[in-house]
């Protein structure tokens, strides 16, 4: 834990809970070392932020518990921003954005992703050009460092995956890279299962604009099984539907068959519009009707 953060955040409770700094440092801390502390020139004994607990009315436990909290509110709040700046609900993102401030990124990770979710919120309002976009990406997330890393946290994954969407100088070199991160287990998982799919996402669908039709069998096959794992539905009918258009270019047409079924079956559990939507894709993609081909599997079952 970094406690020059919980110091920090300590210090907005103490403004929150209408304390004066005299009052709260008295006896404890000189306003001198507690600006050392508080600036990560000096290391902060346990028994000063235990003491600083007391002043604040807080037992050291809860403490800890309120700013773990904090980290995670200050995490989802991020992810819903970048959420909606991913889907292009630049109006909703920025109104999102508004309520993002220091007192509740206190996770870096969090603070670097609303940084770039703004770059690229601002990107889609008409702001940069796609190569000034790239660049603003690439010097923030320090691209060049992430892909000399063996392993990478889902956090940094995450960065690598947005190059290789609107990077296309960098897109294949990035695309072998994380798929070698994958492949060879080196995920460190910061518990964001959500990020790493959205990856899986993009580089099976860059594999197929590559027409690796192999290989993207085998991503999907290979994020199925990490959803699955982790008790997720998450682009999952995707996953499944990229597999059978894969089959379809193989002309397999048993598997392409199998892998639609479950795509569609999948949707049937989801909102309707998001429901037609995918089903006006396969319908644009391969001329066949969802419910009709649904309908044919179920008699073929049934004989």
């Amino acid at each position: 834990m970094d406690n020059v953060k919980l110091i920090n955040y300590m210090e907005n409770l103490r403004y929150e809970r209408n304390l004066t700094q005299e009052e709260y440092l008295f006896d404890v801390v000189s306003q001198r070392q507690y600006y050392r502390y508080r600036k990560g020139e000096s290391e902060i004994p346990l028994e000063i932020i235990d003491k600083l607990a007391n002043k604040l009315k807080i037992p050291y436990s809860r403490l800890i518990q309120q700013y773990m909290e904090e980290i995670q509110k200050g995490k989802k709040l991020v992810q819903e921003y970048f959420n909606l700046v991913i889907n292009k609900k630049s109006k909703e993102a920025e109104t999102l954005f508004t309520r993002i401030s220091n007192k509740n990124l206190i996770d870096d990770d969090s603070k670097t992703l609303a940084k770039m979710g703004k770059i690229l919120c601002d990107y889609h309002r008409g702001f940069y050009a796609k190569i000034e976009l790239v660049t603003l990406l690439k010097e923030h997330m320090k691209y060049d460092e992430l892909m000399k890393c063996e392993a990478l946290h889902d956090f940094e994954i995450y960065l690598l995956g947005l190059v290789m969407e609107y990077s296309e100088p960098d897109r294949e070199k990035t695309l072998d890279k994380l798929i070698h991160i994958f492949e060879q287990n080196k995920v460190l998982s910061g518990g964001n299962i959500v990020f790493n799919l959205q990856v899986l996402f993009w580089i099976v669908k860059n594999l197929g604009k590559m027409k690796k039709y192999i290989d993207l069998i085998r991503m999907s096959q290979y994020a199925i099984d990490y959803a699955n794992d982790g008790f997720s539905v998450y682009c999952l009918e995707y996953f499944h539907y990229y597999k059978a258009l894969a089959h379809f270019r193989t002309e397999d047409k048993i598997s392409f068959s199998e892998e639609l079924y479950k795509a569609i079956i999948i949707c049937m559990y989801q909102a309707e519009d998001r429901r037609d939507k995918f089903f006006s894709t396969i319908l644009k993609d391969t001329n066949i009707n969802a419910y009709e081909f649904l309908k044919t599997k179920c008699i073929e079952s049934t004989k």
